[in-house]
């Protein structure tokens, strides 16, 4: 299956894969010092393709207007194998070395009470050795690493794989490319959720060639029973890439949001707001609006337990994945319908800036994508997000795990607390995600790497009134990141409808780094090992 169709895509995709990252660095840089009067490279692809040549070296400058241009290329499809740039360690690589983790308090609205760190391996609970290179039968990266779970059923979808666990027992059920479960060939960027209030699943992906999307619902609760396919293209959908999807729902509707790089789009976010009812009877109603420009990704709130409808929830940057100093959480109502109406807060947060460096031993990991969400988790009226991005602490070098905890109780969003998962000095924290339990615990995940330690998946909870994080290694990194050129490009961290347990998906690298060139881990952890199992979900 060719994982491009048409020559602007293989060109933007090539561009993500192989530009250094000293020179993303750069660029982003130029991008954030330049402001936001940024134009979009996407008029004609022989401009794109002279930025890729200055980029690469084949001139001795950079364009300031070509390279406030970088900051709109999408994320893109996956890469093969074949077209990615295999790294070799440039010092002999030191072994990983176990390590506390610290969690700096940035809260602007309480006082965390500072308390040592605990590295804690009894939070762990069940695992599962998710979806690895080798097994996913696309010989591409990055993972796309994303699961969903239920009462009986633990699925995760990755590029280009879907499977599905018996929860308690933990034996496979489902495992099937994407191109089976849509019943149409797809170029990936799957993602997985799970609807507690409908009790369906719902996975969205590419389709192939890149003029839409896939969804598939479940006709129930169980995903043996099989899914309801949909094909997202044409009018009212702009034709093309539509990148970086990411979903959510509510009571009424299932959102999907993507960043609009089809032909004459402005790589603006886009969101489609598709009728349940009218899906789960076999039937495709849906509506596209454009909300004010937002690059990256725009994220639609999961609103579980959600009764009421009415209103969605999303969290974002606010405008950019090149940096900030306040978080925008929009308020959508009239979602099923041509004219929606759109409600904009911005929230001061402590500033972040896109990071440039992340570590391994031997040599460095891209950081692209960062500063940017890509899930959003409603609980009882709150809203949590994570994102990775830098800090002031050490000037912005780092990538660290940002948490955002916003109320929207009353309609008008207000944060509660604002938190930076410093794993240390040196240390790169990326791709993260998080979900809060029936008694506001957070948990989350992120991905962890420094020039002692290999790409590794971390999981944690943190208590937000006390600032107290209890943390551990879900899947320890054990060789060199070969291919280090593509990561992520996210995570999943979801709640069990039991209340108290957290399920977080994520990539590290394992003993195979060359030819097992990722895997990925679904860990079940708890934020009080002596926690009851049977709190009732939200």
């Amino acid at each position: 299956m060719s994982l491009r169709k048409n020559r602007q895509t293989f060109v933007i995709d090539r561009f993500a894969a192989h530009v250094s990252q000293t020179t993303m660095n750069t660029v982003h840089s130029l991008s954030a010092t330049l402001g936001s009067g940024m134009k979009r490279c996407l008029a004609t692809v022989s401009v794109c393709g002279l930025m890729i040549a200055a980029l690469l070296g084949g001139f001795g400058f950079v364009n300031v207007s070509l390279a406030q241009e970088w900051q709109f290329v999408p994320v893109g499809p996956p890469i093969l194998l074949t077209d990615a740039q295999m790294a070799v360690p440039n010092a002999e690589s030191a072994v990983p070395n176990a390590r506390d983790v610290a969690i700096e308090s940035v809260d602007l609205t309480l006082d965390a009470v500072s308390q040592p760190p605990a590295v804690n391996h009894d939070i762990l609970r069940r695992g599962i050795d998710g979806i690895n290179f080798l097994g996913s039968t696309c010989g591409c990266l990055p993972p796309d690493t994303n699961a969903a779970v239920s009462n009986d059923f633990v699925a995760e979808a990755t590029n280009f794989r879907f499977r599905v666990w018996n929860k308690t027992p933990g034996n496979q059920l489902i495992d099937e490319s994407l191109a089976t479960l849509f019943g149409s060939p797809s170029n990936g960027d799957p993602y997985v959720v799970y609807d507690d209030i409908a009790n369906r699943w719902y996975v969205s992906a590419f389709d192939s060639p890149i003029q839409g999307l896939l969804l598939a619902v479940s006709f129930d609760g169980n995903p043996v029973h099989g899914f309801q396919t949909f094909h997202l293209v044409g009018p009212p959908l702009p034709v093309g890439e539509l990148d970086y999807a990411k979903m959510g729902f509510n009571r009424d509707a299932i959102f999907i949001t993507f960043n609009d790089f089809s032909p004459g789009g402005n790589a603006g976010a886009k969101i489609i707001a598709i009728d349940k009812l009218a899906a789960f009877a076999g039937q495709l109603r849906f509506f596209v609006s454009t909300p004010r420009f937002q690059f990256r990704a725009m994220p639609p709130a999961q609103m579980h337990g959600d009764q009421t409808g009415g209103v969605e929830w999303f969290v974002s940057t606010d405008g950019t994945d090149a940096s900030g100093s306040t978080m925008r959480v929009t308020r959508m109502t009239q979602y099923l319908s041509n004219s929606p109406n759109f409600i904009y807060t911005s929230l001061p947060v402590t500033p972040y800036r896109n990071a440039p460096r992340a570590d391994q031993p031997g040599g460095s990991i891209t950081t692209f994508p960062n500063t940017t969400t890509t899930q959003v988790q409603f609980r009882r009226g709150r809203l949590v997000t994570a994102m990775a991005s830098g800090t002031p602490a050490d000037n912005f070098t780092y990538p660290k795990a940002l948490i955002f905890d916003i109320d929207v109780t009353s309609g008008t969003p207000t944060l509660v607390h604002q938190f930076v998962v410093n794993p240390g000095v040196g240390v790169a924290a990326q791709m993260p995600s998080v979900d809060m339990d029936a008694n506001n615990m957070l948990g989350l995940t992120w991905m962890e790497s420094s020039a002692t330690e290999f790409l590794s998946m971390w999981v944690a909870t943190l208590d937000g009134g006390t600032g107290r994080l209890t943390s551990t290694v879900a899947a320890a990194g054990a060789g060199f990141f070969s291919v280090n050129v593509r990561i992520g490009d996210y995570s999943t961290t979801v709640l069990d409808p039991d209340g108290t347990t957290f399920w977080s998906a994520n990539e590290y690298i394992g003993d195979a780094g060359t030819t097992d060139i990722w895997r990925t881990a679904i860990q079940s952890f708890v934020a009080d090992p002596n926690a009851s199992s049977t709190a009732i979900a939200p």
